[in-house]
């Protein structure tokens, strides 16, 4: 599998450090020029998350992309390791560039707020039990990590249609498969599909006054172990499609 991201970072290793580069530009674009006809500090960071939004969906299109070629390729189906490590090796590149991404956005973050002279005591993070901030990085994870899953499945779906309009077929499916899978969710588990109350609430009063006011929550354990479920059969139908039905 190792082999496999190897391939997958030399391959994209362009476009993605690219990415990044043109992304650091324009960040400091925004902020420089923001400074020098004294912006608005909401403009400024709107501006920014705008252009980190738009990263974060060139990183889904290179992961969607690598995982399509991968599954046509004839000389990547001669390596003698199964098509579910093709699976997981596009997964786990798709989740570092995320990763990478959200680590930059919060340093960006941590700028902006001291630039805004915010108090760091306006947040108190000790009224929260440490499962809370577990709970959500582990909960955000995995909804990434759902929504690459049901994109691949959608990917093979279209790539085993021989057919005209196999890209629309696919992306029919995309949108089918996440509607059926929240209906029936809701039908079985009802308002314990996610997080039960909000995890917090949020208001900006100006832009020196940020409050945080506690929430109760709690994580629906009945809809998380159906989505996994659904998850290991989604990626058990896309290796076998990818096995059986994609030609090369």
């Amino acid at each position: 599998m190792m082999r496999l991201l190897k391939y997958d970072w030399k391959r994209n290793s362009t476009t993605l450090l690219g990415a990044f580069a043109i992304l650091l530009i324009v960040q400091i674009a925004i902020t420089v020029t923001g400074s020098i006809r004294d912006w608005e500090l909401g403009l400024s960071f709107g501006l920014s998350m705008l252009a980190y939004g738009s990263v974060s969906v060139l990183l889904l299109v290179v992961a969607s992309k690598t995982f399509d070629y991968n599954i046509k390729a004839y000389h990547r189906r001669l390596l003698p390791v199964r098509s579910v490590w093709s699976v997981i090796s596009s997964l786990i590149l798709a989740c570092a560039s995320i990763l990478a991404l959200c680590m930059l956005m919060a340093l960006h973050l941590w700028y902006y707020w001291n630039v805004a002279g915010i108090p760091w005591d306006t947040i108190r993070l000790s009224d929260y039990p440490v499962m809370y901030y577990v709970g959500l990085a582990l909960l955000t994870a995995w909804k990434f990590i759902f929504l690459m899953i049901t994109i691949f499945f959608a990917i093979a779906v279209a790539n085993s249609i021989t057919k005209k309009g196999s890209v629309w077929i696919g992306i029919l499916v995309f949108f089918v498969l996440h509607n059926v899978l929240s209906w029936i969710s809701q039908l079985f588990f009802g308002e314990e599909a996610a997080w039960v109350g909000p995890m917090a609430t949020i208001s900006f009063e100006n832009e020196a006054d940020f409050t945080v006011s506690a929430a109760q929550y709690t994580l629906a354990w009945g809809a998380f172990v159906f989505e996994v479920i659904v998850a290991a059969l989604i990626l058990y139908a896309t290796v076998y499609l990818v096995d059986r039905k994609v030609e090369v």
